[in-house]
């Protein structure tokens, strides 16, 4: 899949997250740490989302994607159906809810 970086996910989905409080020094967590995953509850801002200005607009930036701490986790597995390199799909799903409400 090929994110939008529209930052849709992050607010929208919940799902569990590394917690910000868990994050050692070097960018990893210790694995026995029982608390080092925590459930963000959908609609509620993941706090590591930040957001950076880009080209016509701003774009979504996960301020952990690059350290050790965010490998494995269920951010970097989601994928959606389809072809891998397929653009992502969610974004418009979320505004077509949205529009319901």
């Amino acid at each position: 899949m090929l994110c939008l970086r529209c930052g849709q996910c992050c607010l929208r989905l919940g799902i569990f997250i590394v917690n910000p409080s868990s994050i050692l020094a070097d960018g990893s967590i210790n694995p026995h740490d029982p608390q080092a995953m925590v459930f963000k509850p959908a609609e509620e801002r993941c706090p590591h989302l930040a957001s950076q200005a880009g080209h016509g607009g701003y774009l979504a930036v996960c301020t952990i994607h690059h350290l050790p701490c965010y490998r494995g986790t269920p951010c970097e597995q989601f994928e959606q159906v389809g072809p891998e390199d397929a653009v992502c799909i969610m974004s418009g799903y979320f505004r077509a809810l949205a529009e319901k409400r």
